[in-house]
């Protein structure tokens, strides 16, 4: 951390869409773990994730992804995409920053055409100034990225390496965002992971009110592209009676020609399912 930046990392599970967050960290290794963080929390929140880095860069996240998030599931399904910073930003400047800012807001719509509630980025940025052309310029940007970025609800995290800044370009940068995003964070108690065939998600570890937004947002989100979906809950550890009305309640809200398959039902959802009556002719046991 560089002199200038000393504010509390941000809690990427409490993160609202659309902030706007940078890393200035001394080194690639650094900002390997900031990067890995904030994209495995994106990953078990069932958002979509795209990693703007080398190649030698995405090698190193997808070894260091934890392995409940299977990493090449994720790349599989497109919850998790990488690019290089040419194909992101092009390799000449823009003539009009707004042409960068257009192609963003297609993939964030592309996002959700795919099924994801939200898509947030992570990006290697030291290749910026030289694209276009200042500091000055750098630092215009990460003003116009950071409105953009809250009127379309995209979280990101602009990665820079603070060995190659100069006494008070560190400040000037994380004056323009909203938080510095953690190296590590707590691990979440549940992860979200998109499946494509058969369409749906599979559920892994504990959902309950404190988290069983993200579940409902995540079975909506791929219900509004496919309305027949699967939900694979094998690793589903704990839900509690909220989290079961909810997928009743999205269930009852599909069309008559959809359904919601709940497949390896842990014992704990039988036992709600049978306690309350929660069922549904749309919500459907794999025996």
């Amino acid at each position: 951390m560089i002199l200038g930046t000393h504010r509390a990392p941000s809690d990427l599970g409490s993160m609202e869409p659309g902030t706007h967050l940078c890393a200035l960290e001394q080194g690639s290794a650094r900002l390997d773990r900031v990067a890995a963080t904030f994209v495995a929390q994106g990953l078990a929140a069932g958002d979509q994730v795209l990693y703007i880095a080398s190649e030698q860069e995405v090698g190193e996240l997808l070894r260091v992804l934890p392995g409940n998030l299977d990493a090449r599931q994720a790349v599989g399904t497109g919850q998790l995409m990488t690019s290089s910073f040419g194909d992101a930003y092009g390799s000449s400047r823009p003539e009009d920053l707004a042409t960068v800012a257009d192609g963003f807001r297609a993939a964030a719509g592309l996002a959700r055409k795919r099924g994801f509630p939200g898509l947030r980025v992570a990006a290697r940025m030291d290749p910026l100034a030289d694209l276009l052309g200042s500091f000055d310029e750098v630092v215009e940007w990460e003003r116009m990225a950071g409105g953009l970025q809250r009127e379309l609800e995209v979280s990101s995290v602009c990665l820079y390496d603070a060995g190659a800044l100069v006494e008070g370009q560190g400040a000037a940068l994380a004056s323009e965002h909203d938080g510095l995003a953690p190296d590590l964070d707590v691990p979440p108690i549940a992860t979200f992971l998109a499946v494509d065939e058969p369409w749906g998600l599979r559920v892994t570890g504990e959902v309950d009110v404190s988290n069983r937004d993200l579940l409902h947002r995540m079975v909506q989100s791929r219900a509004a592209v496919v309305p027949r979906l699967r939900l694979d809950l094998a690793g589903l550890t704990f839900a509690d009676v909220g989290t079961v009305a909810r997928l009743r309640s999205i269930a009852a809200a599909l069309p008559d020609s959809g359904y919601l398959v709940l497949a390896q039902v842990p014992a704990v959802v039988r036992r709600i399912l049978d306690a309350t009556g929660l069922g549904h002719d749309r919500l459907r046991l794999e025996p």
